[in-house]
């Protein structure tokens, strides 16, 4: 991302609210080369010291403020801080931008996500929270891109199917052939797996067989359900938030 330094009379063209500084002085003056984002280092005339604001363009274009840093020593360490913070936040606006407008997570498309693997799962890394803005469908596809990952041949089964598997796992060696059926889930944090879904997945791992079901959630279970699962638990595996979060750290 190009980062530039701009004149102050520009920096005024964009539309922001700008709120009283008192004894601060703007100095310097910086934007992306898209301008989303935008950033002017100041100095306190007081004490000496220098700070930084940094704003955002929002979706009717106006700018609103996502970072400011005070006290700092000098213009030099101001200057450095700023512009960091800029390209890692134009950085985080851009894989966003592709996340939830782009054909990749169209949630009708059935393509699992491979032309961007680790810049995907490098941003849920860093940002897990934005797993719970996902399309549903979309988290099935991330679920089966870290399970290829672990070594699996994946597959993502129809949308309109039943519960019970949503990916279809395997791993074939000279020794064995294991087999997962995975169900996945993308609740809030305040809806709990409960024992329905224990039982209704269950209910197919008894019918079809696998070598084990897996339930892989962005919430949590629910105490019933965590027991319910433990009287099968060599057949399946209930996988919550810091689970997927651990899986995350390898990338």
């Amino acid at each position: 991302m190009a980062l530039k330094s701009i004149s102050e009379n520009k920096f005024n063209n964009y539309e922001f609210e700008r709120f009283p500084t008192f004894a601060a002085v703007e100095h310097y003056w910086y934007a992306d080369d898209e301008t989303n984002i935008i950033g002017t280092v100041l100095l306190d005339n007081y004490d000496k010291d220098w700070s930084y604001v940094i704003l955002a363009k929002e979706e009717n274009g106006s700018y609103a403020l996502v970072d400011v840093s005070v006290s700092i020593e000098s213009d030099t360490k101001a200057i450095h801080q700023i512009t960091s913070k800029m390209r890692e936040s134009a950085r985080i606006g851009k894989i966003e931008k592709i996340l939830y407008h782009s054909t990749l997570f169209d949630s009708k498309s059935v393509t699992i996500i491979n032309d961007m693997d680790e810049v995907v799962k490098n941003y849920f890394k860093r940002n897990p929270t934005k797993l719970y803005e996902m399309h549903p469908r979309k988290f099935e596809e991330l679920i089966a891109s870290i399970f290829k990952d672990l070594g699996f041949d994946v597959e993502l089964t129809k949308a309109t199917r039943d519960g019970g598997r949503d990916i279809i796992a395997n791993i074939r060696t000279a020794a064995t052939n294991f087999l997962a059926y995975v169900e996945c889930k993308r609740y809030s944090p305040d809806h709990k797996i409960d024992v329905g879904i224990i039982r209704d997945v269950a209910g197919v791992q008894y019918l079809d067989r696998p070598s084990k079901s897996i339930i892989v959630t962005t919430s949590y279970f629910t105490k019933d359900a965590q027991e319910t699962a433990k009287k099968i638990e060599n057949q399946l595996d209930l996988k919550d938030f810091n689970d997927i979060k651990y899986w995350l750290e390898r990338y």
